[in-house]
């Protein structure tokens, strides 16, 4: 009796043995599931960032816009805490980035790119202790993953990506072959904006003045009023222009616009203002500040329009009366800052007040 209880209690414990084993090989298999099923969905993501920059770097368009596209697509799919990518400028770098630490938002700013990053050869996962790290731009970053932009027609780095995330061991290798073959699709993409870019700035650019045309000023316009919380716009003519031109000819007349406009171009480029021809001898110039620091830049260009030596040359008091209007601060409706700062500068020239900057109101 003893041998058959002795049986049974070992036939019992065989049994809970084999359903422990069982339980644990479930349980094993379903965390085998998971990981599989998140490396599919990781794999499938990865194939829609594909077919998504494919796609952008088939559309003609600004070179900012695709880099704002395929940051928040790296972004969204890839679930990374922050994506920069810095690319090279005929002068230093820029950097075009997103971050969670930062709401999401997209940035774009000028910066030198560490020399460490220049370094890399290759697509390359480094650890967070690495002492050449500072070049982050997230919080409690554990995991990094920087992969090299080349223009394979030229043979030359045009830049490098860098995307960061706050958990160890995040990316891996099937991540690093990922950025590989994106790299690749990222520099076509810089290369077709750019030339879209320089196609676009001939057919916005005045023939004579190098200065934008008026087409292109409606294109600002309408980008500024939708993204800048603040602007100036001024609007200036030439003062005694017709007497150039009835006593010197066109050609002549010709040169003195030319050289007025170079003036406002390099007065305002430092700080990134836009010149526009709008018609004849009559300008827009714009600058994304406030009215105080915008009057100082437009009565810095007031002043040399009368040192320009070909004024010297010709004899005649060639001066240039500008009409401004600031938003928000002298228009409340940015759809009326052009009109009041044209109406400025026409009622100036009625009151006889030329060669003086006159600020319109709404």
């Amino acid at each position: 009796m003893d041998g058959v209880s002795n049986k049974i209690n070992q036939n019992t414990k065989d049994i809970n043995s084999l359903e422990d084993e069982l339980v644990f090989q479930n349980e094993k298999l379903k965390k085998e599931n998971s990981k599989l099923s998140k490396e599919l969905q990781k794999s499938r993501g990865m194939i829609w960032i594909l077919s998504q920059a494919i796609k952008v770097s088939g559309t003609v368009d600004s070179f900012k816009n695709a880099m704002k596209k395929i940051t928040d697509i790296i972004m969204g799919i890839m679930g990374v805490d922050t994506c920069t990518i810095w690319l090279k400028e005929d002068v230093g770098y820029t950097s075009y980035s997103r971050s969670v630490y930062s709401g999401n938002e997209y940035k774009v700013s000028e910066e030198e790119l560490p020399e460490f990053l220049l370094k890399i050869k290759q697509t390359s996962v480094f650890d967070v202790s690495h002492n050449k790290i500072n070049f982050c731009k997230g919080k409690n970053v554990h995991s990094i993953l920087i992969a090299p932009l080349e223009d394979f027609r030229l043979k030359k780095r045009t830049g490098i990506i860098v995307v960061e995330h706050k958990d160890k061991d995040f990316f891996n290798q099937s991540t690093i072959d990922f950025f590989e073959i994106l790299s690749v699709q990222i520099s076509t993409i810089t290369v077709n904006a750019r030339v879209f870019e320089k196609v676009n700035e001939v057919t916005n650019k005045d023939s004579l003045t190098e200065c934008y045309n008026r087409n292109y000023l409606e294109k600002l316009m309408l980008d500024i009023n939708m993204n800048k919380k603040y602007y100036t716009l001024a609007v200036f003519d030439l003062d005694n222009f017709k007497k150039v031109n009835d006593l010197f000819g066109h050609e002549k007349g010709d040169e003195v616009l030319v050289e007025v406009s170079n003036l406002a171009i390099n007065t305002v480029k430092k700080y990134k203002g836009d010149v526009i021809r709008y018609g004849g001898d009559e300008f827009v110039i714009i600058l994304i500040m406030k009215l105080d620091e915008a009057k100082v830049i437009l009565e810095d260009f007031r002043q040399k329009v009368r040192q320009l030596e070909i004024m010297k040359q010709i004899g005649i008091d060639v001066t240039v009366t500008i009409g401004v209007a600031s938003y928000p601060e002298t228009v409340p409706l940015m759809d009326e800052i052009f009109t009041i700062a044209d109406n400025a500068l026409v009622q100036g020239k009625r009151r006889n007040m030329k060669n003086r900057i006159h600020i319109g109101y709404s």
